[in-house]
């Protein structure tokens, strides 16, 4: 895993990290290439080793449900039509393919030995190990090591929706602890696009643990993103930790004035 240089993205994590007149805030805002060098390349077998161990599957890992979805519920009261959106990986899929693909492929697996139609399929969204592992390094590298997720599990991570649920519920809590969210908003998103072709994505999230993750302690509010982009074999990290501290007012007033 590598992180690639992209201009763009540090500006803007400066500005959203600055951009609160109320609360500090923690932004991440990083594109990360895929491939491995050695040291991952023996991690990756080290947890092919451990889901061996625990007689897993390594092309069929349980994920955790959306906490994309858990929160719109909590931010409006109520709960999203499951009619009217996909999850990401229908989205990433038809890219791929240029035809849909039956839904149930992508986000349930049988058990081994299972018949993939003589059985009912698991309604669990499920990961590979190595797209897990993907995951990990990211996390991990954007937090300087502070925090190891080498040793997290296929539950600690969610398979979100499609783009467009997904930049709402970013869109929604930025506008609510992100002074003038909305000016930012275009520039944001068309880095974004530019970076890692968001619609064209398997979206995942890390699920924290409130108790040794940087989402606990003084965390009021919190999202994170992986946006991997499969072709392109490349994951762009965005995540926004709103501490219960205020911010540096010399930095607001500063970033504030170069936004415009």
């Amino acid at each position: 895993m590598k992180l690639l240089d992209n201009l763009e993205l540090e500006t803007l994590t400066v500005q959203l990290s600055r951009g609160s007149r109320r609360y500090a805030l923690d932004v991440k805002l990083e594109s990360y290439s895929c491939k491995m060098v050695t040291e991952e390349k023996r991690q990756f077998k080290k947890l092919l080793a451990r889901l061996e161990a625990e007689g897993l599957q390594e092309s069929c890992l349980k994920l955790s449900s959306s906490r994309t979805l858990r929160g719109f519920r909590e931010l409006t009261g109520e709960a999203l039509d499951r009619e009217t959106f996909k999850m990401s990986t229908f989205q990433a899929e038809l890219d791929a393919n240029s035809q849909p693909l039956n839904r149930s492929r992508t986000t349930s697996c049988c058990s081994e030995g299972d018949s993939a139609d003589s059985q009912p399929k698991s309604q669990h969204p499920f990961i590979s190990a190595k797209e897990l592992f993907c995951l990990m390094s990211t996390i991990t590298l954007s937090f300087d090591s502070t925090y190891d997720f080498l040793n997290a599990n296929s539950e600690d991570f969610c398979l979100e929706p499609e783009l467009a649920v997904v930049r709402n519920y970013i869109s929604r809590l930025c506008s609510i602890y992100v002074d003038k969210y909305e000016a930012l908003a275009p520039k944001l998103w068309n880095a974004i696009d530019v970076e890692i072709l968001p619609h064209r994505c398997v979206i995942y999230s890390y699920k924290p643990n409130h108790s040794t993750d940087p989402y606990s302690g003084r965390c009021l509010a919190s999202f994170n993103y992986f946006f991997f982009n499969r072709n392109l074999r490349r994951i762009l990290f965005f995540s926004l930790c709103v501490q219960n501290e205020p911010p540096v007012d010399d930095l607001y007033e500063d970033d504030m004035q170069d936004l415009f």
